[in-house]
This record gives structure tokens, C-alpha cells and sequence, in this order.
């Protein structure tokens, strides 16, 4: 933890990137080794695709690893923490800078049944350093192909290149995306409760459904629970429960609302049961937890 207070953060704006009018920017550039270290991150007002043209290292986001080489490609949040570690002599990349409202219209339109296009709301995350909304994958050809022509037409910018480049970087969104749903169906036990967890920190104040669940994932709702299980040592209406007390008693502690409007507003429907699981967990009802935390902290 002592590291990790240690890091300097400089943060890029968007003004020296784009303007207003266009939010959007592509630039082909070589990293080297010697342009990073670990304990300098970088932070900016703009979202960011990187594609990986040649070279290999470790794209290093908040305090995850992801090892990237020739063809990976990743979608980056403003909010993210982010530096390279560059294993190789240099690192070609494609860089992407944009802001969502460029495509808005675009997205509005698309169906998104893993969530993936919630990264383009700038409250999305749910807490700081949380990296679940940073994808990595391994782009195709026609992926390659859309970044290869979106640096062609910001460069050259022929007849109508702000409608083209908007039009494919939506396109691009969309592929990555795919992408997105394919590591989730496929990836097992730890990639199902990931997206699980990233759903119930998101949603536990609203009613939760594992068979609406198991049909956004594309997978039966058994199979689903039993993934869940493997993964997190627990089940996922356990997880929800456990992420729902935690909201109350953080309520208790910190606001004056009701006992019973701390029940409905962290996601419970029925205040008997709230009551039993509260005591279960914390070893003493709500109220006696809100006046054990007053006296501790009186001065």
C-alpha cells in the first residue's frame, strides 16, 4: 500500500488532443522503455483505444497487469491510472482519443447485453481503481483494418472524413464489444464473476434476477450460479446480500434517514428480513450498530 501512495499521477486534457468541435484524435508513435516507470501514471479527460502494432510489455492499469503484444487492443476510462512497462526495444501503437458524444446518437441505438457500452458514462465507475471497465483483447483483421483507415482519413481529411470517422469508430465500439460478450461466455469460472460482481456493484439497490441475469450472459441460469460459485467461494444472491448490508451500514454510520429507509434504499424489499440478515452479519440489529458507532466516535 506504501507503493501505491507513492504514485504521481499527471493527468492529459483534451484541449491539447482535440477540440470541442471534433473530439477526436488518432497518432501512430513508438514507446520506449525509458519513456515509463511504474510509480509515474497517467490520467486523462478523454477515453482511449490502444492497438498494439509491434513490440510486447505490460499495459499496467490502477494495480492490474495485462500483457499486450502485436495485435492487442484495449478501451482505457478517464478515471484509470495507467502506464506501460515496455518489454521489448520499443512499442508500436495506435493511440485513439475521442470523447463519447461524438458517437452518442450512434450508442443510443445499439443493444448492450454485457453492459460494455457503460463505459462511455463518465459516472460509471463505481469506486476508485476499479479496472473492470478496461477490456483487452486480440484485435482481427477487421479490426486492424477500421484503425489503419481511421489514421488515414484524420490525416488526409478528404470530403466528409468527420462522418466517415465516426461512423467506424462506432463500428470499432461495436467489435470490441463482441469481443467483450465472447470473453464472458467463454473465459469460465473467474471471467462469469467478474462481469457478476461489475453487475451487482452497479445494480444492488435494484431488484436482481438470476434468470434476466443468465440471459444477458447467454447462458443457463444453473451453469451460471455453479460459475459464480467456483469463482467466488460463495453464491451470487450471497454476494448481492453481502454488498446490500455493506451499503446500510456504511448509511447508518454516515446519514440520519430511517432505519427503514436504509432498508429500501440499499436494495432490500422486506425490513423483517433486513433486520435478521443485519443481525447475522454484524452481530447486532441496525439500530444498536448505529448507536455503537455514534458513541465510539464521540469526542
Amino acid at each position: 500500500m506504501e507503493q501505491s501512495s507513492a504514485k504521481i499521477s499527471d493527468v492529459f486534457h483534451r484541449i491539447s488532443f482535440f477540440s470541442d468541435e471534433f473530439p477526436f484524435s488518432i497518432h501512430r508513435e513508438f514507446d520506449r522503455p525509458s519513456d515509463f516507470n511504474e510509480s509515474r501514471r497517467f490520467r486523462r479527460e478523454f477515453w482511449k483505444i490502444v492497438c498494439v502494432i509491434s513490440g510486447r510489455g505490460e499495459n499496467i492499469v490502477n494495480d492490474a497487469r495485462y500483457p499486450v503484444g502485436p495485435g492487442s487492443i484495449f478501451l482505457v476510462h478517464p478515471d484509470d491510472s495507467t502506464t506501460l512497462n515496455i518489454k521489448t526495444e520499443a512499442l508500436e501503437i495506435y493511440n485513439i482519443f475521442f470523447m463519447p458524444e461524438l458517437v452518442r446518437d450512434g450508442l443510443r441505438e445499439l443493444q448492450d447485453d454485457f453492459d460494455f457500452f457503460s463505459i462511455m458514462h463518465r459516472n460509471s465507475r463505481t469506486k476508485e481503481g476499479d479496472s473492470g471497465s478496461l477490456y483487452v483483447a486480440e484485435s482481427d483483421a477487421e479490426m486492424r483494418r477500421l484503425v489503419r483507415t481511421l489514421e488515414r482519413e484524420f490525416d488526409r481529411m478528404p470530403q466528409n472524413y468527420r462522418a466517415r470517422i465516426k461512423l467506424m469508430l462506432l463500428e470499432l465500439l461495436i467489435l470490441l464489444a463482441r469481443k467483450a460478450g465472447k470473453r464472458i461466455r467463454h473465459r469460465g469460472a473467474d471471467s462469469v464473476r467478474e462481469y457478476v460482481d461489475h453487475l451487482i456493484e452497479s445494480y444492488f439497490r435494484e431488484e436482481f434476477r438470476l434468470d434476466s441475469l443468465a440471459r444477458k450472459i447467454g447462458i443457463d441460469k444453473s451453469r451460471l450460479c455453479r460459475l459464480y460459485r467456483a469463482g467466488a467461494g460463495m453464491t451470487i444472491m450471497d454476494a448481492l446480500r453481502l454488498r446490500r448490508l455493506k451499503e446500510a451500514a456504511e448509511l447508518l454510520t454516515c446519514t440520519n434517514r430511517t432505519i427503514s429507509e436504509i432498508c429500501f434504499s440499499s436494495g432490500f424489499n422486506d425490513l423483517s428480513y433486513f433486520y435478521r440478515s443485519f443481525t447475522a452479519k454484524y452481530g447486532t440489529n441496525p439500530g444498536e450498530f448505529r448507536r455503537r458507532f455514534q458513541r465510539e466516535n464521540e469526542t
